[in-house]
């Protein structure tokens, strides 16, 4: 994979930057601690993984300050084919877009439908993922001798972590786990399977009490019986001695009926006899009551004929009082049109009289409204300039707030170096007094700039507030003249409205005085519902001609009340001939229904005197009860106790049934157990540093020690040579593990500690780029890309002298080499330089060639 451009947008530290990586062959990275160089490594993981290496935790802060969203496109060539990422980071959880295109030899979109695919698609092309990617491409600060400078048992581990062969050793905790898993559960299955045997010798005792239980559940059984047969015998005598109480009750509730039955019997037949003397007693009027009813016909038939003639009487004076209503409700609407046309007459000569009130009104309206367009104007102008303002001060208010971090990091950087031997920020070595007094003159100056521009804003803000404030008054000031104004519109509109009005009710004054003339002179003429008039004189002559008397019609009234009575009287008298003979066989039927209570009565004391006798017998017999059941219930608990006895030990021997079952299956089960833990253990031993770990090591030192030999051979003209030993006999002959690196100088192995610096750094670097080879060809992905990050920070002169030559003769086999540097004094070692800056507007890039 080749690098061809990096562009970034509100990324980190950098606002905007863009580097394009064409003929870049060798470059430095160079600039101040903290400006920014290693963000350009972040930026190029960031873009193809979604990973950096120090801000995988919360990638909000991948956003620059103050701004809402991070962008990184990186364009790279792999083989013929050029791709770009573009990877946006918006702030808050989950806002993120990942877009990723092929270039050439056609445009391609490879994006999928989310992240998750998209990512896919980018790990799919590249073959490669971000730690082997890291380990593969970057030389971190003091990390180059980390393998030839440690034990052969670190090395190991080292290049465990370099070839991340960590998962095998999580496979054999894994495997240690179930190991530990196992044994405690063979634990208990032991501690199980002794409860068990131990339960299992108590079964001959438990077969014994069985038997002995069985037996006397048997005995209290026939116990029981006995005392249930003599309760049951005294529960049925029970059972009568309560029939009979029941009985005697319904006899005495049959008896009481009985006696109310004869009592009503007897008012009965009081009654009939009572009704019929007073029947017999009117028959004997028979006479003296015809003549009356006679009497009382004629006189309602000459009642009939008065009532016909009063009804025609009654509806002509109702038709009379109708016909004097119209006319009067005719004369109050005619008064009252009367007073209507009277008050609209004064109401219309009263508003013309302020007729010309409102055109002075409304003139000086029209004036005060012209005015409106001027005063619109000067308050769109106010709030241009409060808008203006209001900009300026969230502008300096954000610079203000960048100020003041950005003087607290200076304050703490100062801090850092203000004593004398401090180290460097980034690679923790000692500065030089020279460089330690630059860096603190600098940032003491830029430290000063800023306060001097943020104090410079807090006056600025100061003025804003005052001028904001007599512009927000002098704003509500016009707004409120301009409010007057839409009140004043309103009242003009009322005021037209109004002078219209009148102007109408002018024109009607004369046709409402006219019509209020011939109102007066209707009423003073009574010329009022004439045709009402002449139907009144009609119904006054039918009056007349009906001849109605009604002091005749009132007498005749009184007497048909006074003969009432008599009809009363023969109305009676009709009812009591048919009565009579009904009223006598009601009267004998009750009588004989009277002879058969009498004899039912008698029947019924009869049976009451039976029952109380065998009523005594049985009480004295239902005596023995309570002890009787007491008896029931002392053999039934003495049964239910040796029942559950009984129970009991058949159920201990039910259970040491089970329990031999359970034996014979947990020894199974051990079984089982042990085996199980015999593959987890041959699994833990392949898993185990000696296990496939050192098979990987071994199979890979051949060729990490056939790349180390061959970048020698560039780096040293073929005089040194490496070799990795793996295993070594002990002074008691036996073989042991371990990982020794040979150095060979024209034939001659000598220990590494033997060799000069120089010579050992040849080393270091050939065995560290080795491995990051070997990596990247492991992956299938061939890396052209070589960056080594603050490589000249640990080192003296001599040894940056010895990685520039190093680098040097490398170079050739990498499309790309950065060496990362704060140290500005070995900018002209390298072809080309990329200076990084840090500014107000952020880290800025330039390429000096």
């Amino acid at each position: 994979m080749e690098l061809v451009r990096l562009e970034l947008k509100n990324f980190l530290s950098y606002r905007e930057g863009e580097l394009d990586f064409t003929g870049l062959h060798m470059a430095a990275l160079v600039g101040p601690n903290g400006a920014g160089k290693s963000s350009l490594l972040d930026a190029i993981t960031w873009a193809l993984w979604g990973r950096t290496s120090r801000l995988d935790r919360d990638q909000d802060h991948l956003v620059h300050r103050g701004e809402k969203e991070a962008r990184v496109s990186l364009t790279f060539r792999l083989g013929e084919a050029v791709y770009r990422v573009t990877r946006v980071r918006r702030r808050g959880k989950g806002n993120i877009m990942l877009d990723f295109q092929m270039l050439v030899p056609r445009h391609r979109v490879l994006s999928g439908a989310g992240i998750r695919e998209t990512q896919e698609e980018i790990n799919k092309v590249l073959q490669i993922d971000f730690d082997t990617f890291v380990n593969s491409a970057f030389i971190r600060q003091g990390r180059a001798d980390e393998f030839t400078t440690k034990t052969p048992a670190e090395r190991k581990e080292v290049l465990a972590e370099i070839l991340r062969l960590d998962q095998w050793r999580e496979l054999e905790e894994r495997a240690k786990e179930k190991i530990r898993e196992i044994d405690a559960r063979l634990d208990n299955l032991k501690w199980r399977m002794e409860e068990h045997e131990r339960e299992l010798q108590q079964r001959p005792e438990y077969e014994a009490a069985f038997q002995r239980a069985s037996m006397e559940h048997l005995d209290r059984q026939v116990e029981r019986e006995a005392a249930e047969r003599e309760w049951e015998a005294l529960r049925r005598d029970e059972e009568r001695a309560q029939a009979v109480r029941d009985r005697l009750r319904e006899l005495e509730g049959e008896r009481e009926q009985v006696e109310r039955h004869l009592a009503r019997l007897e008012e009965q037949i009081a009654r009939l006899q009572e009704s019929l003397s007073r029947w017999r007693a009117l028959t004997g009027r028979r006479e003296a009551i015809l003549a009356a009813w006679e009497e009382l016909q004629r006189a309602r038939e000459a009642l009939a004929r008065l009532e016909e003639a009063s009804r025609e009487a009654h509806a002509l004076q109702a038709r009379r009082a109708e016909l004097e209503t119209q006319i009067a409700v005719a004369r109050a609407r005619m008064e009252g049109e009367r007073r209507r046309l009277q008050e609209e007459i004064e109401a219309i000569t009263a508003r013309a009289a302020r007729q010309s009130e409102l055109e002075a009104e409304a003139a000086d309206i029209r004036r005060q409204i012209s005015e409106r367009p001027a005063l619109e104007e000067e308050i769109r102008a106010l709030r241009e300039q409060l808008q203006a303002l209001q900009a300026e001060r969230g502008e300096r208010q954000n610079e203000n707030r960048q100020l003041y971090q950005e003087m607290k990091d200076l304050e703490a950087r100062i801090q850092a170096i203000s004593r004398i031997g401090a180290e460097c920020p980034t690679c923790r070595r000692p500065l030089p007094e020279a460089e330690r007094m630059r860096l603190q003159r600098e940032w003491e100056l830029e430290g000063r700039r800023r306060g001097d521009r943020y104090r410079e804003n807090q006056a600025r803000l100061q003025a804003i507030d005052q001028e904001q404030s007599q512009l927000e008054a002098r704003l509500q000031e016009r707004q409120l003249a301009l409010e007057t104004l839409s009140r004043l519109e309103l009242r003009m509109e009322q005021i037209e409205q109004e002078l219209r009005e009148i102007h109408g009710e002018l024109d009607r004054l004369e046709e409402r005085r006219r019509a209020l003339q011939e109102l007066d002179q209707r009423l003073q003429e009574d010329r009022v519902a004439p045709e009402e008039q002449a139907a009144l004189q009609e119904i006054d002559a039918a009056l007349k001609a009906l001849g109605y008397d009604i002091e005749a019609h009132h007498a005749l009234l009184r007497r048909v009340r006074e003969l009432e009575e008599a009809g009363q009287e023969w109305h009676r008298l009709q009812e009591a001939e048919r009565r009579i003979p009904e009223e006598e066989e009601a009267l004998h039927r009750l009588e004989e229904i009277r002879r058969g209570e009498l004899e039912r009565r008698h029947r019924l004391q009869e049976e009451q005197g039976r029952l109380e006798r065998e009523k005594e017998d049985l009480e004295g017999r239902l005596k023995a009860l309570p002890e009787a059941q007491r008896r029931v219930e002392a053999a039934r608990r003495a049964e239910r106790e040796a029942r559950d006895r009984m129970i009991a030990a058949k159920q201990r021997l039910e259970n040491c049934d089970r329990l031999a079952e359970e034996l014979a299956q947990m020894r199974k089960e051990k079984i089982q157990l042990e085996e199980e833990k015999g593959l987890y253990r041959d699994l833990q031993i392949a898993f185990g540093r000696n296990g496939i770990p050192a098979m990987i090591i071994e199979a890979i030192l051949p060729e990490i020690e056939e790349e180390a030999n061959r970048i020698l051979q560039r780096l040293t003209d073929g005089r040194l040579t490496v070799r990795f030993r793996s295993q070594r006999e002990t002074k008691s002959g036996t073989v042991q593990e371990t990982l020794d690196i040979l150095i060979s100088d024209e034939g001659e192995e000598r220990p590494y500690e033997n060799f000069s610096g120089g010579e050992k750094f040849r080393v270091d670097f050939a065995i560290r780029l080795a491995l990051s080879r070997v990596l990247a060809r492991r992956s299938g992905t061939p890396l052209r890309l070589l960056v080594v990050d603050e490589g000249f920070g640990s080192q003296d002169q001599a040894g940056r002298e010895r990685l520039i030559e190093a680098l040097n003769a490398v170079k050739d086999e990498f499309s790309t080499v950065l060496v990362i540097s704060h140290l500005e004094e070995f900018q002209d070692a390298f072809p080309v330089r990329i200076e990084v800056r840090k500014t107000a507007n952020g880290s800025q890039l330039q390429l000096v060639m």
